[in-house]
């Protein structure tokens, strides 16, 4: 099977493109508005684009429920306080998470909807979710506005960039070697459709012929003078 998604039909029941990438990490992004309300929302087209200095993005689509095509509030509210909170989301809280996906309205708040607690960030102005194990307080950086195919704008998407300025990890996680201990966190992940899945088991592997210094900052440690020589 295969066919164009721009130029064709989808020949499938059910349209495959997100199910093949899978499993996506699910941003759980709060923000604050200009008027100091604070908002939560997940979206699973997240990710980490950079180490050093550490950045991730965020791609938001526009429009909602409605079926309109209006930005969504979590870029309006980044682009007018600069600053958003990535909130790590483990299987504990994934009915939480679900809440807040619902299309509430800008004036309402999100953590009191899903009965979330606020943790005060260190260095930006949105909350964190105080139940969350992993939290990272983000500058915006820029948005790029990604163009749809859609009829009327629909599919146009926003591509918020933010730089990592503080990085939160719950000391119950962490491993004795410094390793995040993935079994403990259950980190949940976005398949297709309806699905989700869990991060449970992991397996390593070294990438061969590699030298010792860049396998060091592959794996998040400092290099010694014995990687060096």
């Amino acid at each position: 099977m295969h066919y164009s998604p721009i130029y064709e039909e989808c020949p499938m029941a059910l349209n495959p493109f997100k199910a093949c990438v899978a499993p996506r990490p699910i941003g759980w992004i709060s923000t604050v508005s200009k008027d100091g309300i604070d908002n939560l929302a997940p979206f699973s087209q997240f990710q980490n684009l950079s180490y050093d200095p550490p950045m991730v993005m965020i791609a938001i689509n526009q429009g909602g429920d409605e079926g309109n095509t209006r930005r969504k509030d979590t870029v309006n509210n980044i682009e007018a306080t600069g600053c958003f909170v990535y909130n790590a989301v483990p299987y504990e809280l994934k009915d939480s998470m679900n809440i807040t996906a619902y299309g509430f309205s800008p004036e309402e708040d999100e953590f009191e909807k899903a009965g979330l607690h606020k943790s005060d960030s260190v260095r930006v102005k949105a909350k964190r979710v105080a139940e969350s194990p992993i939290q990272f307080e983000c500058e915006y950086m820029q948005t790029i506005r990604i163009p749809g195919t859609v009829a009327g704008g629909k599919g146009t998407v926003d591509l918020i960039i933010g730089k990592v300025v503080e990085i939160h990890v719950d000391d119950s996680i962490i491993l004795s070697d410094g390793k995040l201990d993935y079994k403990k966190l259950r980190l949940l992940g976005r398949a297709g459709y309806w699905d989700y899945g869990v991060m449970e088991d992991t397996f390593s592997m070294r990438v061969p012929g590699v030298s010792a210094a860049r396998m060091a900052a592959m794996e998040g440690r400092k290099a010694t003078k014995k990687d060096v020589d």
